[in-house]
Protein backbone atom coordinates (compact mmCIF):
# COMPACT_ATOMS: atom_id res chain seq x y z
CA UNK A 1 0.00 0.00 0.00
CA UNK A 2 1.03 3.77 -0.35
CA UNK A 3 1.82 5.32 2.62
CA UNK A 4 2.97 9.09 3.63
CA UNK A 5 5.59 8.46 5.87
CA UNK A 6 8.79 10.41 8.00
CA UNK A 7 11.90 8.10 8.84
CA UNK A 8 13.19 11.13 11.31
CA UNK A 9 11.93 14.68 12.78
CA UNK A 10 12.16 17.81 10.51
CA UNK A 11 10.48 19.98 8.41
CA UNK A 12 7.67 18.60 5.74
CA UNK A 13 10.51 17.48 3.43
CA UNK A 14 11.09 14.68 5.53
CA UNK A 15 7.66 13.17 4.68
CA UNK A 16 8.23 10.18 1.55
CA UNK A 17 5.29 8.67 -0.57
CA UNK A 18 6.15 4.89 0.16
CA UNK A 19 5.16 1.50 -0.63
CA UNK A 20 4.86 -0.31 2.93
CA UNK A 21 2.97 -3.65 3.55
CA UNK A 22 -0.76 -3.09 4.81
CA UNK A 23 -0.95 -3.40 8.90
CA UNK A 24 -0.90 -6.67 10.24
CA UNK A 25 -4.66 -7.38 11.55
CA UNK A 26 -4.96 -8.43 15.58
CA UNK A 27 -7.99 -10.39 16.94
CA UNK A 28 -9.05 -7.09 18.62
CA UNK A 29 -8.42 -4.66 15.53
CA UNK A 30 -10.42 -3.25 12.36
CA UNK A 31 -8.40 -2.95 9.60
CA UNK A 32 -10.20 0.04 7.09
CA UNK A 33 -9.86 0.95 3.83
CA UNK A 34 -8.74 4.43 3.96
CA UNK A 35 -11.09 7.00 1.97
CA UNK A 36 -10.01 10.48 3.71
CA UNK A 37 -7.77 11.35 6.27
CA UNK A 38 -7.66 14.50 8.73
CA UNK A 39 -4.89 17.04 8.91
CA UNK A 40 -4.22 18.30 12.57
CA UNK A 41 -1.32 20.63 13.89
CA UNK A 42 -0.64 17.68 16.30
CA UNK A 43 0.46 15.84 12.90
CA UNK A 44 3.20 18.22 12.43
CA UNK A 45 4.21 18.74 15.64
CA UNK A 46 4.95 15.35 16.05
CA UNK A 47 6.55 14.71 12.82
CA UNK A 48 8.81 18.22 14.27
CA UNK A 49 9.63 16.66 17.42
CA UNK A 50 7.85 19.11 19.24
CA UNK A 51 6.44 16.25 21.97
CA UNK A 52 9.40 15.48 23.62
CA UNK A 53 7.04 13.72 26.37
CA UNK A 54 5.13 11.22 23.39
CA UNK A 55 7.85 8.52 22.18
CA UNK A 56 8.29 8.26 18.80
CA UNK A 57 9.41 5.19 16.73
CA UNK A 58 10.35 5.16 13.16
CA UNK A 59 9.53 4.58 10.76
CA UNK A 60 6.46 6.30 11.60
CA UNK A 61 2.69 6.90 9.05
CA UNK A 62 1.27 9.94 10.44
CA UNK A 63 -2.34 10.61 10.81
CA UNK A 64 -4.09 10.52 13.73
CA UNK A 65 -8.11 10.31 12.40
CA UNK A 66 -9.71 8.72 9.37
CA UNK A 67 -12.83 7.62 7.54
CA UNK A 68 -13.19 4.57 5.08
CA UNK A 69 -14.60 1.07 4.39
CA UNK A 70 -14.12 -1.49 6.64
CA UNK A 71 -12.29 -4.43 4.99
CA UNK A 72 -11.79 -7.12 7.29
CA UNK A 73 -11.78 -7.61 11.31
CA UNK A 74 -10.14 -9.51 13.62
CA UNK A 75 -11.88 -12.83 15.23
CA UNK A 76 -12.94 -10.65 18.16
CA UNK A 77 -14.28 -7.85 16.55
CA UNK A 78 -18.17 -8.00 17.13
CA UNK A 79 -19.72 -4.74 16.18
CA UNK A 80 -18.35 -4.09 12.85
CA UNK A 81 -18.06 -6.01 9.83
CA UNK A 82 -16.71 -5.59 6.29
CA UNK A 83 -17.99 -3.13 3.85
CA UNK A 84 -19.04 -0.81 7.09
CA UNK A 85 -18.71 2.94 6.20
CA UNK A 86 -16.45 4.20 9.13
CA UNK A 87 -14.40 7.40 11.24
CA UNK A 88 -11.43 6.01 13.20
CA UNK A 89 -9.44 7.91 15.87
CA UNK A 90 -5.82 6.42 15.56
CA UNK A 91 -4.32 8.73 18.36
CA UNK A 92 -0.66 9.63 18.43
CA UNK A 93 0.27 5.97 16.95
CA UNK A 94 -0.66 7.23 13.78
CA UNK A 95 -1.48 5.46 10.43
CA UNK A 96 -3.99 7.64 9.03
CA UNK A 97 -2.02 8.81 5.80
CA UNK A 98 -2.32 5.59 4.07
CA UNK A 99 -4.24 3.37 1.95
CA UNK A 100 -5.06 1.09 4.66
CA UNK A 101 -5.09 1.70 8.54
CA UNK A 102 -5.87 -0.70 11.50
CA UNK A 103 -7.08 0.50 14.80
CA UNK A 104 -9.21 -1.15 17.83
CA UNK A 105 -12.75 -1.63 17.55
CA UNK A 106 -13.53 0.59 20.53
CA UNK A 107 -11.63 3.32 18.18
CA UNK A 108 -13.79 3.04 15.44
CA UNK A 109 -17.38 4.31 14.69
CA UNK A 110 -19.73 3.53 12.42
CA UNK A 111 -20.39 6.33 9.42
CA UNK A 112 -23.92 7.33 8.37
CA UNK A 113 -24.73 7.36 4.41
CA UNK A 114 -25.37 10.94 4.47
CA UNK A 115 -22.12 12.10 5.68
CA UNK A 116 -19.34 12.28 3.15
CA UNK A 117 -16.09 10.36 4.15
CA UNK A 118 -14.38 13.64 3.74
CA UNK A 119 -16.64 15.16 6.54
CA UNK A 120 -16.34 11.97 8.35
CA UNK A 121 -12.43 12.48 8.50
CA UNK A 122 -12.23 15.71 9.36
CA UNK A 123 -14.28 15.65 13.02
CA UNK A 124 -12.69 13.25 15.43
CA UNK A 125 -9.76 15.08 16.74
CA UNK A 126 -10.82 18.27 17.00
CA UNK A 127 -14.53 17.66 17.54
CA UNK A 128 -13.60 15.55 21.20
CA UNK A 129 -10.60 18.41 22.13
CA UNK A 130 -13.51 20.82 21.76
CA UNK A 131 -16.13 18.88 23.56
CA UNK A 132 -14.17 17.70 25.68
CA UNK A 133 -12.93 20.81 26.94
CA UNK A 134 -16.44 22.63 27.09
CA UNK A 135 -18.21 19.96 28.39
CA UNK A 136 -16.10 17.71 30.86
CA UNK A 137 -13.13 20.48 31.93
CA UNK A 138 -15.01 23.51 32.03
CA UNK A 139 -18.41 22.48 32.69
CA UNK A 140 -20.53 24.62 30.15
CA UNK A 141 -24.00 24.94 31.36
CA UNK A 142 -26.71 26.81 29.47
CA UNK A 143 -26.90 30.43 29.58
CA UNK A 144 -23.26 30.47 30.43
CA UNK A 145 -21.03 32.98 28.30
CA UNK A 146 -17.96 31.58 26.52
CA UNK A 147 -15.39 33.18 24.96
CA UNK A 148 -13.47 31.24 22.08
CA UNK A 149 -10.48 32.28 21.33
CA UNK A 150 -9.11 31.15 17.33
CA UNK A 151 -12.64 30.15 16.41
CA UNK A 152 -11.92 29.86 12.67
CA UNK A 153 -9.49 27.38 13.48
CA UNK A 154 -9.82 23.65 13.65
CA UNK A 155 -10.95 23.17 17.23
CA UNK A 156 -12.59 26.91 16.75
CA UNK A 157 -15.27 25.74 14.83
CA UNK A 158 -16.24 22.68 17.03
CA UNK A 159 -16.39 24.87 19.96
CA UNK A 160 -18.35 27.94 18.79
CA UNK A 161 -20.54 24.32 17.74
CA UNK A 162 -20.76 22.74 20.51
CA UNK A 163 -20.75 25.63 23.20
CA UNK A 164 -24.29 26.65 21.31
CA UNK A 165 -25.27 23.33 21.55
CA UNK A 166 -25.01 23.33 25.39
CA UNK A 167 -27.09 25.92 25.84
CA UNK A 168 -24.10 28.82 26.02
CA UNK A 169 -24.22 32.14 24.74
CA UNK A 170 -20.96 32.52 22.12
CA UNK A 171 -18.19 35.32 22.12
CA UNK A 172 -15.77 34.37 18.69
CA UNK A 173 -12.81 35.59 18.81
CA UNK A 174 -11.33 35.61 15.26
CA UNK A 175 -9.83 37.99 12.04
CA UNK A 176 -12.60 40.33 10.45
CA UNK A 177 -12.48 38.20 7.11
CA UNK A 178 -13.39 34.81 9.05
CA UNK A 179 -16.68 37.51 11.39
CA UNK A 180 -19.43 35.76 8.99
CA UNK A 181 -18.19 32.18 9.14
CA UNK A 182 -18.35 31.90 12.74
CA UNK A 183 -21.04 33.98 13.25
CA UNK A 184 -22.97 30.95 10.95
CA UNK A 185 -21.57 28.75 13.02
CA UNK A 186 -23.43 30.37 16.00
CA UNK A 187 -21.63 32.80 17.72
CA UNK A 188 -23.49 35.92 19.10
CA UNK A 189 -20.37 38.08 19.20
CA UNK A 190 -17.58 38.34 17.33
CA UNK A 191 -14.07 40.26 18.45
CA UNK A 192 -11.62 41.16 15.51
CA UNK A 193 -8.43 40.36 17.54
CA UNK A 194 -6.12 42.63 14.96
CA UNK A 195 -8.10 45.38 15.85
CA UNK A 196 -9.37 44.72 19.57
CA UNK A 197 -7.40 42.78 22.70
CA UNK A 198 -10.08 40.82 24.53
CA UNK A 199 -8.33 40.62 27.45
CA UNK A 200 -8.80 44.31 28.14
CA UNK A 201 -12.55 44.07 27.65
CA UNK A 202 -15.37 44.68 30.46
CA UNK A 203 -17.41 41.84 29.82
CA UNK A 204 -17.27 38.46 32.05
CA UNK A 205 -17.39 34.91 30.73
CA UNK A 206 -17.81 31.56 32.46
CA UNK A 207 -15.53 30.17 30.35
CA UNK A 208 -12.88 31.22 27.92
CA UNK A 209 -11.60 28.65 25.55
CA UNK A 210 -8.51 29.73 24.56
CA UNK A 211 -7.63 27.19 21.23
CA UNK A 212 -4.28 28.80 20.43
CA UNK A 213 -3.12 29.25 23.67
CA UNK A 214 -1.45 32.70 22.85
CA UNK A 215 -3.58 34.40 25.70
CA UNK A 216 -2.37 32.82 29.48
CA UNK A 217 -4.33 32.60 32.75
CA UNK A 218 -3.07 35.51 33.66
CA UNK A 219 -4.02 37.46 31.12
CA UNK A 220 -7.55 36.32 31.26
CA UNK A 221 -8.56 35.88 34.53
CA UNK A 222 -9.89 39.32 35.53
CA UNK A 223 -12.37 39.17 32.35
CA UNK A 224 -13.62 35.70 34.03
CA UNK A 225 -16.45 35.34 36.64
CA UNK A 226 -15.41 34.60 39.89
CA UNK A 227 -15.96 30.80 39.25
CA UNK A 228 -15.39 30.76 35.74
CA UNK A 229 -13.01 28.16 33.67
CA UNK A 230 -9.87 28.96 31.14
CA UNK A 231 -8.93 25.96 29.16
CA UNK A 232 -6.83 25.31 26.51
CA UNK A 233 -5.61 22.80 24.62
CA UNK A 234 -1.80 23.93 24.05
CA UNK A 235 0.25 22.30 26.74
CA UNK A 236 2.91 25.35 28.53
CA UNK A 237 4.53 25.04 31.84
CA UNK A 238 3.04 28.10 32.92
CA UNK A 239 -0.64 26.72 32.06
CA UNK A 240 0.31 23.29 34.07
CA UNK A 241 1.68 25.42 36.84
CA UNK A 242 -1.19 27.60 37.15
CA UNK A 243 -3.48 24.40 36.55
CA UNK A 244 -2.15 23.22 39.81
CA UNK A 245 -2.56 26.20 41.70
CA UNK A 246 -6.24 26.66 40.73
CA UNK A 247 -7.30 23.56 42.33
CA UNK A 248 -7.44 25.22 45.65
CA UNK A 249 -9.26 28.57 43.89
CA UNK A 250 -12.66 29.07 42.44
CA UNK A 251 -11.57 30.46 39.39
CA UNK A 252 -9.96 27.33 37.24
CA UNK A 253 -7.05 27.15 34.74
CA UNK A 254 -7.26 23.99 32.44
CA UNK A 255 -5.36 22.00 30.18
CA UNK A 256 -6.89 19.48 28.04
CA UNK A 257 -5.52 16.78 26.83
CA UNK A 258 -8.33 14.44 24.54
CA UNK A 259 -8.83 11.34 25.30
CA UNK A 260 -9.50 9.06 22.42
CA UNK A 261 -13.04 7.86 23.05
CA UNK A 262 -15.37 6.67 20.31
CA UNK A 263 -18.43 7.36 22.57
CA UNK A 264 -17.70 11.10 21.97
CA UNK A 265 -17.06 10.37 18.40
CA UNK A 266 -20.56 9.10 18.26
CA UNK A 267 -21.88 11.74 19.92
CA UNK A 268 -20.64 14.18 17.03
CA UNK A 269 -21.74 12.01 14.44
CA UNK A 270 -25.08 12.43 15.90
CA UNK A 271 -24.91 16.24 15.97
CA UNK A 272 -23.76 15.92 12.70
CA UNK A 273 -26.39 13.90 11.46
CA UNK A 274 -29.01 16.69 12.89
CA UNK A 275 -27.62 19.36 11.38
CA UNK A 276 -26.74 20.90 14.95
CA UNK A 277 -23.13 20.65 14.01
CA UNK A 278 -20.77 20.93 10.48
CA UNK A 279 -17.71 20.44 9.28
CA UNK A 280 -15.91 23.90 8.33
CA UNK A 281 -13.29 22.23 5.39
CA UNK A 282 -10.22 24.95 4.06
CA UNK A 283 -8.95 22.77 1.60
CA UNK A 284 -8.16 19.12 0.28
CA UNK A 285 -5.17 17.78 -0.72
CA UNK A 286 -3.80 14.27 -2.54
CA UNK A 287 -1.81 12.28 -0.26
CA UNK A 288 0.75 12.55 -2.64
CA UNK A 289 0.83 16.84 -1.26
CA UNK A 290 1.06 15.58 2.03
CA UNK A 291 4.01 18.02 2.88
CA UNK A 292 1.85 20.94 1.11
CA UNK A 293 -0.69 20.01 3.20
CA UNK A 294 1.44 20.30 6.30
CA UNK A 295 2.88 23.41 5.57
CA UNK A 296 -0.51 25.64 4.78
CA UNK A 297 -1.71 24.29 8.01
CA UNK A 298 1.66 25.40 9.85
CA UNK A 299 0.94 29.20 8.45
CA UNK A 300 -2.05 29.33 11.19
CA UNK A 301 -4.20 30.05 8.66
CA UNK A 302 -6.77 27.52 8.16
CA UNK A 303 -10.29 27.70 7.92
CA UNK A 304 -11.50 24.57 10.09
CA UNK A 305 -9.62 21.65 8.53
CA UNK A 306 -7.71 19.93 6.44
CA UNK A 307 -8.31 16.92 4.73
CA UNK A 308 -6.49 14.28 2.85
CA UNK A 309 -8.19 12.46 -0.10
CA UNK A 310 -6.53 8.97 -0.21
CA UNK A 311 -9.20 6.82 -1.94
Amino acid sequence: MKAAIIHQSGSSDVLRLEDVPIPDLKPNKVLIRVHAAGVNPSDWKLRRGDFKLIPVKFPLILGSECAGVVERVGELVTSLRPGDRVVALLGHAGGGYADYAATDEERVILLPDAISFTDGAAVPVTGITALQALRDSAHARPNDTVLVNGASGGVGVMGVQIAQILGSTVTAVCSAGNAELVRGLGAQRVIDYQTTDFTQQTDLYDVIFDTIGNRSFGECKHILTPDGTYVSPVPSAGLLAQAAITVFTSQKAKFIGAKDRGSDVQWLIEHMQQSTLRVVIDRTYPLAEVARAHDYSETGRVRGKLVLSIA
